[in-house]
């Protein structure tokens, strides 16, 4: 007997999802509610619904995504993405783990002009979410690295025309689909994590492509595969789309749990994946060797004031607090570019930003000004590289509240260990999908609850032990099975930080260090 589709399953195959923009107008323009079945469906435009607020009169607020092609932002969609921000989204802004926007507070009776306004400067949010390609991960300096091994913004533009040019054929996927491509010479994108994933590398004065499948995180998490194969620039789009089809066709649509690529590779196997592969695309790829090097994950950053590939210009990495900008801090940030005349922003996989197109010799008075907005260029440890998800803020998963705590998390530590040096990832995840990358951090922080003197509270789930370099020498955090209340998380990291600087196990690192201590004894 044929298994039954899942309920999102059906509800996807009796109507094109992207159609859901029609009952997106009905409601905003005419009244006519949306229907509670298609409010699912609005993932296909980068919403979703604003689950924890009940203090809230009017309960139909969203989350907005909006797509960004190449991770970028020039001036004149900065101005009108602050605009968005200030005027329709209660001045909360976040930037993504995947180099996109999210607003808050969104409503649909807004949506009509917001749609305009982001049409206005080239900017959509459809396909931003839902079950389809997500926007394509790239390195933010593309193009501008003197050290990068090759510019991918083409191909990567390429990729996304052709998927957006072919929506109704790349609309409807078993679950999302994400794919990276890289030419960035730190490896910033987290190829280990990804669906599909192209990382370039050089090869006796050749640039190829090593090609990894079958990456993500969440509770099914896993580290890539290495397929063995090289892929010239020329077949990456051919090698994304096949793989786009081929999931599109076989993946599992009976149970969302099951319905990654990753299953779907597990289930057949790395080469049967790769024959089919290879079938689609009507010729052979080129047999891989050994992994080529792969930079650790604490090293993978673009900080601080950089000359640029083109003539002229810098462009200058800062950090955020875990990827919350408020709504006037970003409308400064146009004013700001304005002023020096900047060509726009880039966004990052660590939820910070590049500034570009920033001309050599304003460069220091640019950084300067955002450095004095609470935005630094040359960050400490515990502000450059953490990270937060959504949190129950806003997030119906959400178990803990995460983008004020990390806030509050990164000054007491600023504070307490002001001399500890070393770059370490710190992850602040409100459950246990992940989100912010918590399974790959030096120490995740895992949203749950315990009990103190009978009552439960927020607490957070310690693992420790994370790490991303390449497919071999990659690990998850390993959970230490201690669930601290999330108040006196701050004074643990503390702890183990001083611990570690008296160390007897005789650790090279902070982070060797975390990888032998044994907290339960």
């Amino acid at each position: 007997m044929e298994k039954e589709l899942s309920k999102l399953e059906q509800l996807k195959a009796s109507r094109n999802p992207l159609r859901v923009i029609d009952d997106i107008y009905k409601e905003a323009n005419e009244g006519v509610p949306l229907s509670e079945d298609y409010i699912g469906l609005l993932k296909w435009y980068g919403m979703y619904p604003h689950i924890n607020h009940d203090d809230l009169e009017d309960k139909k607020y969203f989350m907005k995504r909006v797509k960004l092609v190449d991770a970028s932002m020039n001036l004149e969609q900065l101005k009108v993405m602050a605009k968005i921000g200030k005027k329709y989204a209660q001045g909360l802004v976040d930037f993504t783990t995947r180099e996109n926007v999210q607003f808050h507070y969104i409503q649909i009776k807004d949506l009509p002009e917001i749609f305009n306004m982001l049409e206005s400067v080239g900017l959509t949010s459809r396909m931003a979410s839902g079950d389809g390609p997500r926007p394509i991960v790239t390195c933010p300096v593309s193009g501008l690295d003197n050290n990068e091994i090759i510019d991918v913004t083409k191909i990567v533009k390429e990729i996304d025309t052709y998927f957006d040019t072919n929506e109704d054929q790349f609309c409807n996927f078993p679950r999302k689909y994400k794919l990276s491509v890289s030419g960035c010479a730190c490896h910033c994108c987290g190829h280990e994590i990804q669906d599909i994933a192209f990382t370039a590398f050089e090869e006796k004065d050749e640039i190829l492509f090593d090609l990894t499948i079958g990456g993500g995180l969440s509770k099914s998490k896993q580290i890539a595969y290495r397929a063995n194969r090289y892929v010239k620039e020329e077949q990456i789009k051919d090698v994304s789309i096949a793989v786009a089809e081929i999931f599109r066709d076989n993946g599992n649509r009976h149970n969302r749990n099951k319905a990654r690529i990753r299953h779907l590779i597990n289930d057949w196997g790395v080469e049967k994946f790769v024959d089919e592969i290879e079938n689609k695309i009507g010729y052979k790829l080129q047999v891989g060797l050994e992994e080529p090097e792969i930079t650790p994950i604490e090293k993978r950053n673009h900080f601080g004031i950089n000359k640029s590939k083109v003539e002229g210009e810098s462009f200058i990495g800062f950090a955020t607090i875990a990827g919350r900008v408020p709504g006037d801090d970003f409308e400064k940030f146009a004013t700001i570019l304005e002023k020096y005349d900047a060509k726009g922003i880039r966004l990052t996989t660590r939820q910070n930003f590049i500034v570009y197109g920033v001309k050599d010799e304003v460069a220091k008075q640019l950084a300067d000004e955002f450095d004095a907005l609470g935005y630094p260029y040359e960050p400490n440890t515990f502000r450059g590289i953490i990270q937060s998800c959504t949190g129950k803020e806003f997030c119906k998963f959400g178990i803990t509240e995460t983008k004020n705590y990390t806030n509050s998390l990164i000054k007491y530590l600023e504070d307490k260990c002001a001399d500890f040096d070393e770059y370490i990832k710190i992850s602040v995840s409100g459950c246990g999908n992940a989100c912010s990358h918590s399974q790959i951090s030096d120490i995740g922080l895992i949203g749950c609850k315990t009990r103190v003197d009978g009552q439960r509270v927020e607490a957070y789930d310690i693992q420790l032990g994370g790490h991303l370099q390449g497919t071999i020498k990659s690990k998850f955090a390993q959970s230490s099975k201690l669930k601290i209340p999330a108040d006196e998380v701050p004074s643990f990291i503390e702890k183990l930080i001083n611990d570690y600087k008296k160390d007897n196990l005789n650790s090279k690192s902070f982070k060797e260090y975390l990888t032998k201590i044994d907290l339960n004894n």
